[in-house]
């Protein structure tokens, strides 16, 4: 991660996910950007934060993704002992995925009160 990306993290975190971590946890981002097949990010945020941010336009794959990022995410959260784990699927057309992708988090299994949707516009993401 580039010292230039850590305030954009940042505030992508508090104000599109509305986290409200102490600002001590953004003492320690890391950032990746993780391939196999599809275009996606993984942040950790201090030792409390798992996000996954996954590029989702088509809605045609949209269940199969979402169950795979969602197990994958759970059990690194659990592993690694992170409060938090957040899915973010970023869209050009954010509404038109919603609801489709809020039924395959909820039909998924791995949805509990620390594993969170969030469904953003491409523009939320674009610094980093």
């Amino acid at each position: 991660m580039t010292i230039q990306t850590y305030p954009e993290i940042k505030r992508f975190v508090q104000e599109i996910l509305g986290c409200s971590c102490p600002d001590e946890v953004f003492n320690n981002i890391d950032y990746q950007i993780q391939g196999a097949g599809i275009s996606a990010r993984k942040v950790t945020v201090g030792d409390r934060l798992l996000i996954y941010i996954i590029n989702m336009n088509a809605t045609s794959s949209i269940q199969g993704v979402i169950h795979s990022a969602l197990q994958r995410g759970v059990e690194e959260r659990d592993k690694k002992g992170f409060n938090r784990f957040r899915l973010v699927l970023v869209a050009s057309y954010p509404d038109g995925l919603r609801s489709l992708a809020e039924q395959a988090f909820d039909d998924s299994g791995y949805s509990d009160e620390k594993t969170h949707l969030h469904i953003v516009n491409e523009t939320d993401v674009e610094c980093f």
